[in-house]
């Protein structure tokens, strides 16, 4: 794992779908039921981790602890929100 901020993190797969639902059921064209979700929040979220993982272009094993000021404004930001909505988790917790 690579280190950020000196915690190992990792995406929440799951919380993804469970935070982009709105409550209602959809009918498909088949007949089958299934969970609708806000399109806009998704690719929000979507566009966030796009971002928090394309900001460094080569991984260094030895990497150290990253200098904020070495980071873009979009990825701080992405990576704040997807701290904040529980889609980036930090291992330790």
């Amino acid at each position: 794992m690579v280190e950020i901020f000196g915690k190992n993190y990792y995406i929440d797969v799951d919380g993804i779908s469970q935070k982009c639902q709105t409550g209602n059921e959809i009918e498909n064209e088949d007949g089958t039921k299934t969970l609708e979700i806000n399109i806009f929040k998704y690719e929000i979220i979507k566009t966030c981790i796009e971002r928090v993982l394309n900001e460094f272009e080569e991984v260094d094993n030895e990497l150290e602890e990253l200098g904020k000021e070495s980071l873009s404004i979009s990825f701080k930001i992405a990576f704040n929100t997807l701290i904040k909505y529980d889609i980036l988790i930090s291992e330790d917790e």
